[in-house]
């Protein structure tokens, strides 16, 4: 009875999958039919049972799971998670944002391993100065491409520093 009703939504699915035989790479293919699996399982969502279209979900994950994985070749044009630099970019305009933002007045990259305020002024104090310890080191692994991990570090530490002395949210972490 189950495979009764399957039949015609497999055809359909089929038909649909036909403009991924266009597709370059086998990677290219095997990303063009999760997302029409996707596609399908959604426009089909009201008439399949859910575990059918949790099945077709689990395999469009599984496809590009094995995309990325590099099992059906290479693929460079794979989408990815922004970095955290871009992140800021896109959010502040620039990665050293705390100077502009004012909840560090007073501190710079010059003067931050020797500027203090009092902790009755400014409850902030070494959240600064660790922002901009952390800012200084990224921009020291900057320089060197082999370092690249550590600037990345040293801009994630910056940021979560940056956010207490600004009294921001922190940044969810994926």
């Amino acid at each position: 009875m189950r495979l009764r009703f399957l039949a015609p939504l497999l055809a359909v699915a089929l038909t649909a999958l036909a403009p991924v035989a266009s597709a370059q790479t086998q990677a290219e293919r095997m990303l063009a039919a999760a997302k029409q699996l996707r596609t399908t399982a959604e426009q089909h969502k009201a008439t399949l049972t859910p575990d059918a279209r949790a099945e077709m979900l689990r395999q469009a994950d599984e496809m590009e799971k094995g995309v990325r994985s590099g099992a059906y070749g290479a693929y460079d044009n794979l989408p990815r998670e922004p970095t955290l630099a871009e992140k800021l970019m896109a959010e502040h305009g620039q990665l050293e944002w705390l100077t502009p933002n004012g909840a560090c007045a007073g501190y710079t990259l010059e003067n931050y391993g020797t500027f203090r305020f009092s902790p009755q002024i400014n409850d902030r104090d070494s959240h600064c100065r660790n922002a901009y310890g952390h800012y200084a080191s990224y921009l020291r692994y900057a320089k060197d491409p082999a370092a690249a991990e550590g600037a990345a570090q040293s801009l994630f530490y910056y940021d979560a520093a940056a956010r207490r002395a600004a009294g921001l949210p922190r940044r969810e972490v994926r």
